[in-house]
């Protein structure tokens, strides 16, 4: 089993596994072939800011990089945040003329180059702590009640300027937020994840899209229509939430061709990814990324929001071993411990409580959570999904009519403290099963004193 320095320094660096490097890469020497990274994943690996911005051809490849088109005037009245402190006021627009706005627009590189003197104030990235990382998650600009604008490759190259309000006289509107869309970094449950560039201010961000129904067929296809709404309730749960074990929800931007919710960017990727590339944690990673889960669970419960669909490809991780959990596209908002309205089968099968595949119309709640978490917890300590030797009807049978608990491997060892948590998150009565925040003090999960998770290299 690896020690933490090794899985912590292997993570985002290590090229024994990764897709074949590009031409101009990540590091003076080595980089990732973006698509090729989703031949198994269904999250890519996501570098860090300051990589993005030192190699935005590699991920922005469809854009004009170098061509003036974003008004300096609405970067230095929208600002660009301060690591000084979170109660600064916005900075006051100043009058400008309409001739001064066209000779000083700026272009998406020298956006990202005053992004990265401000990454430098707060500190390095590439030595982030738990404090730098949560940080960063306060300081993204979010986008309520602000007009939001993607600007695509061909505006660019057009030198397309910003909407400048027809009347000279009066308060000006707040100029709208301009984004770019690179390359794609995620598959959720619903919708795919870009990696995007908020070119008004320099940050990065993830957005997740789904197409909107264009034809009258379109419309008429109840998946696609299903899809739409799935993103909308999943935008309507993510706007109510604020935790640093929940990614954070930015804003979202509706148009004719698309639906798109912005999200806070999380470099690094998904556990889920991470296993699949190194291999099975050392049991202090698994304690530290299990409480985080924990915490997560025990604040969305508290909000009456059950996931249902937690599983390692839907915790990220950053650099610093901040857990977040995402991808809530099938999550539903109730009485958590209310089984009342609750039937329909929903998630991932191999990740699935007893209850929710076989429960004779009683209706589940969200005790469904704490089973799949126990499901990541033999995922964490194996390095492979949960029921890897079972198929799809094996899994039904056993984990629906029988209610077992995936089985621990071979190869994995358990403490007595790890045995009796797992056997926790399996309880198969879920009245009996204990709540996220009745785990949150089970005492495996204490970790050593001054057990820092080691830093990328």
């Amino acid at each position: 089993m690896p020690t933490p320095s090794t899985v912590a320094t292997n993570l985002p660096t290590s090229r024994e596994n990764s897709p074949s490097p590009s031409p101009a890469g990540l590091t003076p020497t080595s980089g990732i072939n973006r698509r090729a990274s989703f031949r198994r994943d269904t999250w890519a690996f996501r570098p860090i800011q300051e990589d993005v911005l030192d190699h935005l051809q590699d991920f922005f490849p469809d854009h004009d990089l170098d061509k003036p088109f974003i008004d300096q005037v609405q970067i230095a009245n929208e600002g660009l945040p301060s690591p000084a402190g979170e109660s600064l006021p916005p900075p006051v627009p100043q009058p400008i003329s309409r001739e001064a706005k066209f000779k000083h627009r700026k272009s998406i590189r020298f956006v990202a180059e005053e992004r990265k003197k401000v990454l430098e104030r707060v500190g390095s990235a590439r030595e982030p702590s738990a404090k730098a990382a949560n940080l960063g998650r306060k300081k993204s600009t979010k986008l309520w009640g602000i007009k939001v604008e993607e600007v695509t490759p061909g505006q660019v190259k057009r030198g397309v300027p910003p909407t400048i309000p027809e009347s000279p006289t009066g308060p000006a509107p707040r100029p709208a937020v301009k984004w770019v869309k690179g390359e794609l970094i995620g598959k959720g449950t619903y919708g795919r994840v870009f990696l995007a560039l908020n070119v008004t201010t320099g940050e990065m961000m993830a957005v997740k899209q789904v197409e909107m129904p264009q034809t009258i067929s379109d419309q008429e296809d109840v998946r696609q229509i299903s899809i739409v709404k799935a993103l909308e309730s999943e935008q309507q749960t993510l706007e109510k939430l604020d935790h640093p074990n929940i990614v954070q929800y930015l804003g979202f931007e509706k148009t004719k061709e698309f639906f798109s919710v912005f999200l806070e960017y999380v470099p690094g990727g998904s556990v889920g990814s991470v296993l699949r590339r190194h291999g099975k944690f050392e049991e202090n990673i698994i304690r530290s990324f299990t409480g985080q889960i924990i915490e997560g669970l025990a604040y969305l419960h508290s909000n009456k929001i059950i996931h249902r669909d937690i599983k390692a490809d839907n915790i990220l991780v950053d650099p610093s071993g901040q857990c977040k959990i995402s991808d809530f596209g099938i999550s539903k908002q109730k009485e958590v411990y209310n089984n009342a309205a609750m039937t329909a089968m929903q998630g991932s099968l191999f990740w699935m409580a007893p209850e929710m595949l076989h429960n004779d119309k009683k209706g589940y709640n969200a005790k469904i959570d704490i089973w799949s978490l126990g499901c990541v917890f033999i995922e964490m300590f194996a390095g492979r999904r949960p029921w890897e030797q079972d198929d799809f009807v094996s899994v039904m049978f056993k984990v629906g009519r029988n209610k077992m608990a995936p089985p621990v491997p071979s190869d994995v060892h358990l403490s007595p403290e790890a045995e009796d948590f797992r056997l926790k998150c399996f309880t198969q009565d879920p009245d009996e099963r204990p709540t996220a925040e009745g785990l949150k003090s089970h005492p495996w999960l204490d970790l050593p004193p001054g057990w820092i998770f080691p830093s990328f290299h």
